[in-house]
């Protein structure tokens, strides 16, 4: 059985890193719009914790349906790595207390990496891909590296999940499956970044890596 489902301390701490993440997304969005001087809604808690993507206006929304299929790709995500987990032969070399515990490391860093971006986009983040009348390209904090540090974030808060459950092939699959979800959703918002602003989005893209850098 996964560690999580029987011992108290490790359910707990998976949870408690399930609501550091949603609470410091709340909290991060919050002041990076506050910073800027604007105040937006922050959606619904399941957003909080669901929806990922650079911030856009209000302006032209060019989502397409990626949202509905990152959502649908966190939770297959969460419900395949439970039920990787459960499988005996599949937490070889996992589901002990060095696993769980580097899972949630992986988790805290996870979201940790895409509070820094969302705080970096300030008044920009939204959960819909929409173009904002004067908005400039963010090159500040983690984009100065990469196009998509949220999404990056997203991935390590997945497979971390995966690993604290008690499976590095849940972790994997996990990783595997939201890392698909969200291609239709990287092509789509680069592709209206591009049309919005051409060459400066094609020199910004030419200097930085999508999620991970030196590979993509």
């Amino acid at each position: 059985m996964p560690l999580l489902l029987h011992d108290p301390i490790a359910h707990w701490l998976v949870i408690a890193a399930a609501v550091a993440t949603v609470v410091g997304e709340i909290v991060l969005s919050y002041l990076g719009q506050a910073r800027d001087g604007v105040r937006h809604p922050l959606g619904s808690l399941a957003d909080s914790l669901l929806l990922y993507s650079h911030g856009r206006g209000a302006a032209m929304r060019q989502d397409r349906g990626t949202r509905l299929i990152v959502v649908l790709a966190l939770y297959l995500g969460i419900a395949a790595a439970l039920a990787v987990a459960r499988v005996p032969a599949l937490r070889v070399y996992a589901n002990n207390w060095w696993t769980l515990g580097l899972g949630v490391a992986i988790v805290l860093v996870g979201a940790a990496l895409r509070d820094w971006a969302i705080l970096s986009l300030g008044r920009y983040f939204r959960r819909e891909v929409t173009i904002e009348p004067g908005q400039r390209i963010v090159r500040r904090g983690p984009y100065r590296v990469l196009r998509h540090p949220s999404y990056t974030g997203i991935v390590l808060i997945l497979a971390g999940f995966g690993l604290a459950f008690g499976s590095w092939v849940g972790a994997a699959v996990a990783l595997l499956i939201v890392f698909v979800g969200m291609l239709p959703r990287i092509r789509v918002e680069e592709r209206a970044l591009a049309q919005a602003f051409g060459a400066d989005y094609t020199d910004y893209a030419n200097s930085t890596a999508r999620v991970l850098p030196h590979v993509w």
